[in-house]
């Protein structure tokens, strides 16, 4: 039986028929990509890019069994599903619409996929509910088959999160500061809101957000603002003199009215403290009281230290407020242990191992393999897979290693290149 998880099965590994593609309306449709898996609010795939007709789109992707399901999950009320750029069912029952009236290119996957695949896909995903194929294996491997794995996926992990510093690079035409800052946006978004963290950020380039350091709101002011948050309706007093100072930024620098949407955010089922909005407060306070934060990367030792450099206060009206006009208690006005050491394994350790690479310097290199190996464990839903299967994490580092394990192992079934399987 057809249902979404089928579905999203099918497009995340593309199991259909590529020839003649077209969508409902005509239009001939090319997968560059397929865009990257999305469990939370919004649309199916996020970052998805396709060709239509000579036109390459870039946005979300979603999934319904029926089009007539975007209308039954009421997603024409939501304007979060205004950036979708291609609706995948498997029956057209329905033409569906844009806020704007324009339709919504659809493509219907019924006629491109054979009875034999669906079968295969069934049995794939009845295989897939146990994690570890290798079973009873995994808990009689030896330790030091264990560990060589561990070793080897750390090194797998830590080498795509480099390769990634190394293209925030070459985007920036090799500087180092403008690298970090990116880098460090893309961290305070975390797993949720760290792609539209990322896009503010090249919208804004610290070189010209710096020269605003010293002037009340104007850090603040251009970064709420080029993320579409200072949009009517204004909630409150504070709301509306961010949005006064941005109208005055806008006309200076030539800005858009806002590189991003409201839309694009995401707070739901997240508590207050880890809103979008808190988590670009925090992150204007960290821009407006450093002037180079590559040398705090590069020079300091000790993460305890660059610890209490990134406990600084929000403003205060950001210490009542968790969102404008939503007031809360204080529990957000500082950056939390979890988000501080998340950011440590996703941009401080990947801008040290990239920075030693470019330098040929092993001192950096060693400086970053000692702060993870000095970072709690992480507790999520893979480490405790491993955990349950008897496998101690010592560290960032075993935690990290078992994130690389499962996704490119386990999950890919490639256990002949497991060392348990050795």
């Amino acid at each position: 039986m057809i249902n979404e998880l089928l579905m999203s099965y099918l497009w995340k590994h593309q199991l259909f028929n590529h020839e003649k593609l077209f969508a409902s309306t005509g239009e001939k449709i090319s997968i560059i990509h397929p865009g990257v898996e999305n469990s939370n609010a919004g649309a199916d795939f996020q970052q998805a890019k396709i060709r239509i007709d000579d036109l390459e789109w870039t946005g979300t992707v979603e999934l319904h069994v029926y089009a007539s399901d975007w209308m039954a999950h009421e997603h024409q009320h939501d304007l979060a599903y205004e950036n979708v750029i291609l609706h995948v069912v498997w029956e057209n029952d329905q033409a569906i619409y844009y806020q704007n009236g324009s339709f919504i290119p659809t493509l219907e996957l019924q006629l491109k996929v054979e009875n034999k695949a669906i079968k295969k896909i069934e049995r794939s995903l009845q295989n897939a509910k146990s994690p570890f194929i290798c079973g009873s294996k995994f808990e009689l491997a030896s330790l030091d088959s264990k560990e060589k794995m561990l070793a080897k996926c750390l090194k797998e992990r830590l080498d795509e999160k480099v390769k990634y510093i190394h293209l925030i690079q070459k985007n920036t035409n090799g500087d180092w500061e403008e690298t970090f800052y990116q880098a460090l946006a893309k961290s305070f978004g975390f797993s949720l809101n760290a792609e539209p963290m990322f896009r503010l950020a090249q919208s804004l380039p610290l070189r010209l957000i710096l020269r605003y350091r010293d002037r009340p709101m104007g850090v603040e002011s251009a970064l709420f603002g080029l993320a579409g948050l200072l949009e009517e309706p204004i909630k409150d007093d504070y709301q509306r003199e961010l949005r006064r100072e941005f109208i005055h930024l806008r006309k200076k620098h030539d800005w858009p009215q806002n590189y991003l949407n409201l839309s694009d955010w995401k707070f739901l089922r997240m508590r207050p403290p880890n809103f979008p909005t808190i988590r670009l407060a925090q992150f204007t306070e960290i821009i407006k009281s450093n002037c180079s934060l590559i040398s705090i990367l590069l020079e300091m030792q000790d993460l305890k230290t660059i610890a209490l450099i990134f406990e600084i206060p929000l403003e205060e009206y950001w210490q009542k407020h968790y969102h404008f006009g939503k007031s809360g208690t204080s529990e957000h006005a500082l950056l939390g242990k979890k988000a501080f050491d998340s950011i440590c394994i996703n941009t401080f350790i990947p801008m040290l191992l990239s920075y030693a690479k470019h330098k040929n310097d092993l001192i950096y290199k060693q400086k970053a393999m000692r702060w993870i190996s000095e970072i709690k464990a992480e507790n999520n839903q893979i480490t405790r897979l491993f955990e349950e299967k008897g496998l101690k994490l010592k560290h960032a580092g075993d935690s990290q290693a078992c994130l690389d394990w499962h996704k490119n192992y386990c999950a890919q079934k490639k256990c002949m290149s497991c060392e348990i399987m050795k």
